[in-house]
């Protein structure tokens, strides 16, 4: 086995001893034989099967405090938030958010995005039906 081989065996035994074990990270170093810092290094983000609000591309659990409590990231385009926040912008196992391409540029309207555009429609409506009863009166 290389060390290529070994650095692979080595991440598999860290991500397989950290996210489905009881065992504490220094418990985890001593077994594997390296430092605390380094296997916060070499330690994969726990991919969740939702799709990140922003950009589409799939959330993962940063470390097992984020994953006790809940908090995803998406290490694409950085952001994070709850398990709650995912499912209020319409997450779901295998979400993909459409993609409005123009002629040169590419736009991705977002969940979030969606969501303001459809605030601003609905208070500009509102704006135009209390002018409009208030001209009535």
């Amino acid at each position: 086995m290389d060390g290529h081989d070994a650095d692979r065996t080595v991440r598999a035994r860290a991500d397989e001893l950290y996210w489905s074990s009881d065992m504490s990270v220094n418990q985890i170093a001593d077994e594997l034989d390296v430092s605390k810092g380094m296997l916060y290094e070499i330690i994969r983000p726990l991919p969740t099967a939702e799709a990140c609000p922003e950009c589409g591309e799939e959330l993962a659990y940063p470390n097992r405090t984020a994953r006790d409590r809940g908090l995803v990231a998406c290490s694409a385009c950085g952001w994070e938030g709850s398990e709650e926040d995912v499912e209020a912008f319409g997450g779901g196992v295998g979400l993909e958010l459409p993609s409005y391409e123009q002629e040169s540029t590419d736009v991705r309207l977002t969940a979030r995005s969606r969501v303001a555009l459809g605030g601003a429609l609905l208070g500009a409506a509102a704006g135009l039906a209390i002018v409009l009863w208030t001209r009535r009166r």
